[in-house]
């Protein structure tokens, strides 16, 4: 039985996005018309842009579901892009070094939240908080303030490749096939492994999983590891598609996946969400910039909008927990 109610409850939490999602992209495909919304070239830049937001937002969601939150993956994916780009421009470095120097920045970056947050007891929202300043004026001083362009010959595969193609089909998008990779692992990781269990008992209970025998230190670190690695992956597709580590990337992206994993059903509160909804959610995220974009919504007001998604998702979370404790 408590198998089927938590099953109830995961589907309860997807059914909503997924129906919003549905309802949005109907009426966005009636509004922009067939030469707006519905072309590839529209779709190409929306699973771009979706699978940046849609891995920072998985990142996310492991965070917030132990219990704590990652203010600084979009500045931790801007340090990242930077130190791949700088690698292949001024060290000579092959794409795939590149890579490896995104990825083990973003695992640097963290590592050092989850080190504040385990040892040096720190709430996470000033942990990340810091994080946000130090990977910031790190990539400036990186990149000299200003972009790095001239990435190593095919690293702009990570964002505008396509594989399974065909003379008659582009195939299937690279970053699309990177951002379910990246998700299914992490859903993986979170149904099947007894670390996700853990994280769901830290977040819903530090105290009784403490006295469980669950390291809460090591679980901590080990979260914010992730976090940062996802961080640094997803940099990969930002970097190729914009073509070049930009020290100001990320701004604002935090903002996005926060709204992306709470709008999936993630509770703000620890302890319950899932991948699947997550990425709804991202989904549902970049539609909503796209749906603006080709209305001429000024991006002042864009950010505003999801501000205002966030609150309602936000205020649905709550009236969910209320009324599943009664």
């Amino acid at each position: 039985m408590a198998r089927i109610r938590d099953l109830g409850g995961q589907i309860g939490g997807v059914v909503a996005p997924l129906s919003s999602l549905l309802i949005l992209t109907v009426a966005l495909a009636i509004i922009a018309g067939p030469e707006g919304f519905r072309t590839r070239g529209n779709w190409n830049t929306i699973v771009q842009s979706t699978a940046v937001v849609a891995i920072l937002a998985v990142a996310e969601t492991v965070v917030i579901i132990s219990g704590h939150i990652d203010l600084a993956v979009g500045r931790v994916l801007a340090l990242s892009g930077v130190a791949a780009a700088s690698a292949m421009v001024d060290y000579r470095c092959s794409g795939w070094a590149g890579a490896a120097a995104a990825l083990l920045t973003g695992c640097l970056c963290g590592g050092v939240s989850g080190v504040l947050v385990a040892y040096g007891r720190m709430p996470a929202f000033i942990a990340t908080l810091g994080m946000m300043g130090v990977a910031n004026g790190l990539a400036l001083m990186v990149a000299r303030d200003a972009n790095i362009s001239g990435l190593a010959p095919g690293f702009e595969r990570f964002a505008l490749g396509h594989v399974f193609g065909s003379s008659r089909s582009e195939g299937i998008p690279v970053p699309l096939l990177l951002m379910l990779a990246a998700s299914l692992a992490v859903h993986l990781l979170l149904s099947r492994s007894a670390w996700g269990r853990h994280v769901y008992a830290v977040g819903g209970n530090a105290d009784a999983a403490r006295l469980s025998g669950i390291s809460l230190r090591r679980m901590t670190i080990t979260v914010f590891l992730l976090s940062g690695f996802l961080s640094g992956f997803a940099a990969l597709i930002h970097v190729a598609r914009t073509g070049g580590g930009q020290p100001t990337a990320g701004v604002g992206l935090e903002l996005q996946a926060i709204a992306a994993t709470v709008i999936g059903g993630t509770s703000l509160s620890g302890g319950s969400g899932n991948v699947a909804g997550t990425l709804i959610g991202a989904f549902l995220m970049a539609i909503i910039q796209n749906g603006c974009d080709l209305k001429g919504i000024h991006p002042h007001f864009q950010v505003i909008i999801i501000g205002g998604v966030i609150w309602l998702a936000a205020l649905y979370d709550s009236f969910r927990r209320r009324g599943a404790a009664r």
